[in-house]
């Protein structure tokens, strides 16, 4: 994996400045330093352009593979960050040999597939996770290009001097052109604080962007720009049955798509859970004569400690393991190090594991594998059932819900917190957030979400059946929750100078999975059907978790023994990032309240208000 930064504007900024902008990213790509500029005949019309590279080396070592790259057909300058794992399926369609190559990268077939094919040609045959940025030497466009799933991070800023566009948010908030005249957007600060993160579009000031997966943005020579979607989730009309046929072709899907995924003249490894998604994507290789040794953390704080599990799966399937134990002080120790990884502001607390697993696995591994996707494609969370168990309740008014429910909870039933919400989203929206929508309205009285939020969390008006809210659910995860899940691995494995790949969210598992007619719920309950039954092929079912519960901690814990001083400290500071908006006296009040344990406890919210402070000390404020 890599870091790149650029800009495409009026005047071109010192080479100084834009070389310590370029070192934020070092860590993304500690192997090399590229950089290209189009001063050398440049026609007085045209753009300035520079264009700064850290390369992770992970195919072809050699200096060869560098980047930078200008196509073949000199009309290309190309950037990648990340991997195109069907690069040599291109080279064979497009005859190219080995003497044609000046590497064996996959950049490189990629900058041949450009001039072969065109840009946008070229885009619908990829596969793999990539953001990429390309130069038009010929009409002088920047073509600014993220994979169907959102794996690699690529952000973009307007500013009166032109573009600016980094993997790291703070190499645009930090850049000469932006800082001058840098301002809030209180409806991103909205989102971050329900969310735990900023979906793209949006980003944390104005007048800066995430380009969205299965997106690209083309900025032209008068430095106009627009955005068009390539690829999106969910688009098909027809849907085939869960069968032994489906199951067939799948099977058959993730052996030919994993493979593609063990590319590397790097050491490669493979993360390891006691669950479902990770378990596969070993067993699948194994299968074929790829065993990965395989990393799993271990900790008392862990809900379920999946580590016995794992350890099962890993001797079945006969793969080297290796088990990192977490403690608490482990956790304090290296927790700042965790927030200068986030170039944003950031909530999950499950980073904290992720990060320190990685940094472990990095002594002697440049290339993790991991499971991440699964739940999302293939209905793997309990909270799908849960909306399916409880949607009729919205068939009636809420003040209505409100009598029966108190009546039913008097006579000694439970009854679902959905009956106090206005709607099904408004209560799909609560139960994925940090902060609750009640507490929002305290802390942030002029609260105000992005677009792309609320349509995130709106129903469309035709979905009426169970399949059709299983189908939004879906895509609700896909471009919600899991964005937030894809931000923490990156974040926490480029830190640490890893590069993970993400078999499951590769396009072709990716589109296979929403061709299947959903039936959770419908047919069974058994979450992640398909994938289990695909999984006891390999290994004893009783081996592995049916619930699986992630690389989480007990937070509550941590927070009222080893993170307490520095949780405290941080928010009861009186120098608070976003108080010009956020009601410090809300927060002084919801963490005397936690202390004393008065009320519900929320410690996912506090830590978001927490993770915000932290950020803005170590990452904004920081030189800035």
């Amino acid at each position: 994996m890599c870091g790149l930064l650029g800009e495409f504007g009026k005047i071109q900024s010192p080479k100084r400045e834009f070389d310590s902008l370029l070192k934020l990213s070092e860590k993304r790509g500690p192997d090399m330093i590229g950089y290209y500029n189009n001063l050398k005949g440049k026609k007085d019309e045209t753009p300035f352009l520079q264009f700064g590279f850290n390369r992770l080396s992970i195919l072809d070592l050699t200096r060869n593979a560098n980047q930078p790259i200008i196509s073949k057909s000199n009309k290309y300058v190309v950037m990648c960050n990340g991997e195109i794992t069907n690069y040599m399926k291109l080279k064979r369609d497009m005859g190219l040999k080995t003497k044609d190559l000046r590497s064996l990268s996959d950049t490189e077939i990629l900058s041949h597939a450009f001039d072969y094919y065109g840009i946008k040609n070229t885009i619908k045959r990829l596969n793999g996770m990539y953001a990429m940025v390309v130069y038009d030497l010929i009409n002088h466009n920047i073509f600014l290009i993220r994979d169907p799933a959102g794996i690699k991070p690529l952000y973009f800023a307007q500013t009166k001097f032109g573009w600016i566009f980094a993997s790291q948010y703070n190499q645009i908030f930090k850049h000469l052109w932006f800082k001058s005249d840098i301002q809030v957007n209180i409806k991103s600060l909205t989102d971050y604080l329900r969310l735990g993160y900023i979906p793209a579009p949006s980003a944390l000031f104005e007048k800066s962007w995430m380009i969205e997966p299965g997106s690209f943005v083309i900025i032209n020579s008068e430095l106009d720009a627009h955005m068009e979607k390539y690829h999106i989730l969910n688009e098909n009309c027809k849907y085939i049955e869960t069968n032994q046929s489906t199951l067939e072709k799948l099977s058959n899907i993730l052996d030919s798509t994993f493979i593609d995924y063990v590319h590397s003249d790097a050491p490669i490894g493979s993360f390891l859970s006691g669950g479902v998604d990770s378990p596969i994507v070993n067993a699948v290789l194994s299968k074929i004569g790829h065993k990965l040794k395989a990393f799993t953390i271990s900790t008392e704080y862990l809900g379920v400690n999946e580590a016995e599990n794992a350890q099962k799966i890993s001797k079945y399937l006969e793969i080297d393991h290796e088990i990192n134990i977490l403690d608490g002080n482990k956790i304090k120790s290296s927790l700042d190090d965790h927030f200068l990884a986030f170039s944003e502001p950031f909530s999950d607390y499950s980073s904290i594991p992720t990060f320190i697993l990685c940094q472990e696995a990095s002594k002697n591994y440049k290339v993790l594998l991991s499971g991440d996707g699964g739940d999302e494609l293939f209905w793997g969370y309990t909270r799908f059932l849960s909306v399916l168990d409880y949607k009729n309740w919205f068939k009636y008014p809420k003040h209505l819900r409100l009598i029966w429910g108190g009546i039913l909870r008097r006579l000694g039933n439970k009854v679902s917190s959905c009956i106090e919400y206005e709607t099904i989203e408004d209560w799909v929206f609560d139960r994925q957030s940090p902060i609750w929508a009640s507490q929002l309205k305290k802390l942030l009285p002029d609260a105000s979400h992005s677009f792309t939020t609320k349509q995130l969390y709106t129903i469309p008006n035709s979905v009426k059946t169970s399949k059709e809210i299983l189908l939004w659910l879906r895509k609700n995860e896909f471009y919600g929750h899991l964005q937030r899940v894809l931000l923490k691995v990156d974040r926490a494995s480029m830190a640490n100078g890893i590069e993970v790949r993400v078999p499951f969210l590769d396009k072709r598992i990716i589109d296979f999975s929403s061709l299947i007619s959903p039936e959770l719920g419908i047919s069974h309950r058994n979450k992640k059907y398909l994938l289990k039954n695909i999984l006891k092929k390999y290994v004893p079912e009783n081996y592995f978790l049916s619930h699986k519960q992630g690389f989480s901690f007990d937070l509550n814990r941590l927070l009222k023994n080893e993170l307490k001083e520095d949780f405290t400290d941080t928010l009861m500071s009186q120098n608070l990032f976003g108080n010009e908006f956020i009601d410090s006296k809300v927060i002084y009040d919801m963490v005397n309240d936690y202390y004393k344990g008065n009320g519900i406890n929320n410690e996912w919210g506090l830590w978001t208000l927490y993770s915000l402070q932290k950020w803005a000390k170590l990452v904004y404020h920081h030189e800035n």
